[in-house]
């Protein structure tokens, strides 16, 4: 297992690793403060594709992280916009079960989104507006045989109060029994987040590591694909779902602040 301050890059999931909605989490300044300060190369990586990379960028900055750029966030949605121009084409079309901000950026992105042909394929999100309008529609496509792809597989996005919210595997759900069609899921923990993160940051994955809160997504991300899995317990993850499951992170922490703690450790 390679130490801590052996590593040459750090991917660091979001909601649950760094902050909760609006409240910034324990140690996660600091964390953010060093990485700076020794020029450690990071990025953010989230599964959640309700938001675009823009909103993601105010967001640091009102909670108080600073100014990004672009290259710094990479979400879901990005690896669902690659994907989807390496399946279909440079300008496929596609009709999106999800939010107004993921449409925009799939548009940027040179993606067709649909309503008005049939598209390429169904891809669902979490879709803080899905209704059974959006509902309806997709589930006729996918009758008709249309490739139902999703930008990740995350069942719940966890709130600061302890509640969670339906998230895109439990949308899928809803399609699957009415349609009998299973997704095809990206975003983390699958291949093509592997490829997309081992392209954004240009290192190799043996010294890139994950910091996240999910075993199903972030930690098997790493141990899948050759990077080091740092869990962290400040999210959806318990040590009691660590030791119930065969998936074992390399690290595990109750936050990142403990992470801080093993970089700057004589040990």
């Amino acid at each position: 297992m390679i130490p801590i301050k052996d590593i040459e890059c750090f991917v660091l999931d979001m909601d649950g690793t760094i902050y909760l909605e609006e409240r910034v989490l324990d140690g996660a300044y600091d964390l953010i403060k060093y990485f700076d300060a020794h020029h450690i190369p990071y990025f953010f990586f989230t599964n959640n594709s309700s938001k675009s990379p823009s909103n993601y960028i105010d967001k640091l900055e009102r909670l108080g992280f600073g100014k990004y750029d672009r290259k710094s966030i990479i979400s879901s949605g990005d690896v669902a916009a690659d994907y989807l121009k390496e399946r279909f084409g440079k300008n496929p079309k596609v009709y999106v079960v999800g939010t107004p901000p993921l449409i925009e950026q799939l548009t940027e992105a040179g993606i067709t989104c649909t309503d008005e042909e049939t598209p390429d394929c169904v891809l669902v999100a979490f879709d803080t507006t899905y209704n059974f309008a959006k509902a309806k529609r997709a589930v006729d496509l996918l009758r008709e045989g249309l490739p139902f792809l999703a930008t990740n597989i995350d069942s719940v996005c966890p709130l600061d109060n302890g509640g969670v919210l339906p998230d895109c595997a439990s949308i899928c759900a809803m399609l699957t029994v009415a349609t009998g069609r299973q997704p095809r899921y990206l975003g983390k923990p699958f291949p093509e987040t592997a490829h997309f993160i081992q392209h954004a940051t240009s290192i190799p994955a043996a010294k890139t590591a994950v910091i996240g809160d999910r075993l199903y997504t972030d930690m098997h991300l790493a141990l899948d694909n050759g990077m080091v899995a740092i869990g962290v317990l400040s999210g959806e993850m318990t040590q009691r779902d660590i030791d119930e499951s065969e998936v074992k992170p390399h690290y595990v922490f109750s936050g990142v602040g403990d992470v801080l703690k093993e970089l700057k450790s004589d040990n």
